[in-house]
């Protein structure tokens, strides 16, 4: 891998390339769903780096990459930047965004009607996961 690929890199061009992707969709010889699977990808991961970086920066959370996933949201609800009500706000949209990208990551199928999985999954479209994502980094930058 180029050493280049590596540098000069902001959790933010996740969320811009997820954006592209979505602007070019008619361009792309891919199927759909890839696409779309990879957009929440990319917004899932944009905030997870962003906000795991600034607690990193302006917290005592430590960065470990073992349960980090669910780490980061439950710090944040406990010690968060934020007062008690926004603390639990940015932990729900972390663990939402999370699972938009973890049914795209592993589902290949929408979970069959009446099931507990099917019950369970959130039918949200990517303008929501944008708009969720804006607003948890604008919510960290606006500190």
């Amino acid at each position: 891998m180029q050493r280049d690929a590596f540098e000069n890199f902001n959790p933010e061009d996740f969320l811009q390339l997820a954006k592209e992707l979505e602007n070019n969709l008619a361009n792309l010889e891919v199927n759909e769903s890839s696409i779309y699977r990879t957009i929440f990808g990319r917004i899932y991961y944009a905030i997870f780096l962003y906000v795991r970086e600034w607690l990193c920066e302006n917290t005592e959370y430590k960065s470990n990459p073992q349960g980090e996933h669910k780490r980061m949201p439950n710090f944040i609800r406990s010690k968060g930047p934020f007062n008690n009500v926004l603390n639990n706000e940015m932990c729900s949209d972390i663990k939402t965004l999370k699972k938009l990208r973890h049914q795209s990551d592993y589902y290949l199928h929408i979970p069959d009607e009446g099931t507990e999985e099917y019950n369970q999954w959130i039918f949200e479209d990517t303008l929501f996961a944008f708009c969720l994502a804006d607003k948890i980094i604008n919510s960290f930058k606006n500190l």
